[in-house]
C-alpha cells in the first residue's frame, strides 16, 4: 500500500505542475495544503473527464451462500425416444439434429407390406361383422320367442363376438401405425405409415437415415423439450443440512459470469451418493430463459442460505490507503467546483458489488459519496 500511496502523491504533484503551466485550461486536482488537508477540490471538467459518479448510502442484502456446481438437465417428461411399433423401411426422412419440431408433425415415413395385409384383414372383418351382427340380433329375437334353438343363438353370438374382437384388434394395430380406419376402403389401402412427433421440441439425436430398415426395437431419433429445464446441483454433505425447498439459487456459465440466472430449489435428494454429495434440483424462475441453455452445460451456482440487510456503498466508493479505508464525501458544490472531504470508514460485509459501512451513522442520511474515480485522489 506504500507503493500505491507514493504513486498517488506523484500523480497529484504532476497535476499541480500542469495547473501552473496552463491556468487557461485548468484540469488539475487541487488539494489545499494550507487549509484542511482532507479537502479535495474537483472542477466540472475533471469530474466529467474522469467519469466520476456520486451515490448515497443504501440498504443492501448481503447473503451467505454455498458455492457449488452442476449441470443443465431435462426431466424425464421432456425427453422422448421415437421408434415404431412395427418395423419398416424408412422411405421419407429429412430431419437434422437441432431442428425445431411441433407436436403432431410428421417426422418420417416407413413402408411395410404387412400394413397392406393388416388393412385387408380389417376390411374383411368389418364386412363379415355387419352380417354377423344382423344374424346375432335376429337369433336373439327368435330365441326370446322360443322360435330358434339355443344352439343356433349361441353360434350366432359366438361368431359375432369373435369377429368383433378381431375387428377391434386390427383397428388398434392400424392406429398404432397411424393409419386411420374411419374412412378406410379398398381404394385407400397403403403400404406406408407416417410417424408423428409425440412432443414439441428439438431433435437431439438421429440414429437412422433414409433407406434404413427400422426394427420395432430400434430408436430412430430422440426429441427434447426445453420448456421445463432443471438444474442439477451437487452439494457436499456437510452443507446439506442448510438446504430446504424454495431457497434462492443464482447460477451462471463459467465463461460468462456476468449473465446470471435465477431459480429456486424444488427437490432435495434423499441420499448421499458415493462422492459424499447430495443432488439438488432447481427450477428456473423464468422458464423462457431456458432457451439460452443447452442440456449438459456445466454451470456454477450460489445457494443463498441466509441474508443480512446492511447500510452499504458500492465497493468502488471505498479506497484503501496504508491499510486504512476512506471515502470521499461531497461537502458542497459551488459553481463548477466539487468540494470533497476524505473521511475514514470502517467496513464489514462485502460482496462483488457492495461493502457494508459500519460507521454509517457518522454521515448524514442525504450525504453523497464519490463512487467512481476516487482512487487517484487519495494518497
Amino acid at each position: 500500500m506504500k507503493t500505491h500511496s507514493h504513486l498517488s502523491f506523484l500523480f497529484v504533484l504532476s497535476l499541480l505542475v500542469l495547473s501552473a503551466c496552463g491556468k487557461g485550461n485548468d484540469q488539475s486536482i487541487e488539494i489545499d495544503q494550507e487549509g484542511d488537508p482532507n479537502e479535495i477540490i474537483i472542477n466540472q471538467v475533471q469530474f466529467e473527464k474522469a467519469k466520476m459518479q456520486l451515490d448515497s448510502l443504501a440498504d443492501h442484502v448481503f447473503a451467505d451462500a454455498i458455492l457449488t456446481n452442476g449441470t443443465v438437465s431435462i426431466p424425464a417428461e421432456g425427453r422422448f425416444e421415437v421408434s415404431s411399433y412395427f418395423g419398416g423401411n424408412i422411405v421419407v426422412f429429412d430431419l437434422l439434429v437441432g431442428q425445431k419440431i411441433q407436436k403432431g408433425q410428421v417426422l418420417f415415413t416407413i413402408e411395410n407390406p404387412q400394413f397392406v395385409q393388416m388393412q385387408r384383414d380389417y376390411l374383411d372383418a368389418m364386412s363379415q361383422l355387419s352380417y354377423l351382427k344382423s344374424d346375432y340380433e335376429r337369433q336373439k329375437t327368435l330365441r326370446a320367442e322360443n322360435i330358434s334353438s339355443q344352439k343356433n343363438f349361441a353360434k350366432a353370438e359366438s361368431d359375432y363376438k369373435s369377429t368383433l374382437a378381431i375387428t377391434e384388434s386390427l383397428r388398434k394395430k392400424l392406429q398404432m401405425v397411424n393409419i386411420a380406419t374411419t374412412e378406410l376402403d379398398a381404394s385407400k389401402i397403403t403400404s406406408r405409415a407416417n410417424i408423428y412427433a409425440p412432443i414439441s421440441g428439438y431433435i437431439e439425436s438421429i440414429n437412422v437415415n433414409q433407406g434404413t430398415y427400422l426394427n420395432p426395437s430400434d430408436i430412430a431419433l430422440s426429441i427434447i423439450n426445453k420448456d421445463h429445464l432443471h438444474i442439477n446441483l451437487h452439494v457436499f454433505e456437510q452443507d446439506a443440512v442448510s438446504l430446504q425447498a424454495d431457497q434462492l439459487v443464482t447460477f451462471y456459465l463459467p465463461d460468462n459470469k456476468s449473465r446470471e440466472f435465477k431459480g429456486k430449489i424444488f427437490l432435495l435428494g434423499q441420499s448421499i451418493n458415493e462422492k459424499r454429495m447430495l443432488n439438488v434440483h432447481v427450477h428456473l424462475d423464468n422458464e423462457k430463459e431456458g432457451e439460452l441453455l443447452v442440456p449438459g452445460m456445466f454451470i456454477e451456482a450460489k445457494i443463498g442460505i441466509k441474508s443480512n440487510k446492511k447500510t452499504a456503498l458500492p465497493t468502488s466508493a471505498v479506497i484503501n490507503s496504508d491499510e486504512v479505508n476512506y471515502v470521499l464525501v461531497l461537502d458542497k458544490q459551488e459553481n463548477d467546483l466539487y468540494y470533497f472531504q476524505k473521511v475514514k470508514v470502517d467496513i464489514g460485509l462485502q460482496d462483488d458489488k457492495m461493502v457494508e459501512i459500519l460507521n454509517a451513522n457518522d454521515f448524514d442520511t442525504n450525504a453523497l459519496f464519490l463512487t467512481n474515480g476516487g482512487f487517484q485522489l487519495i494518497k
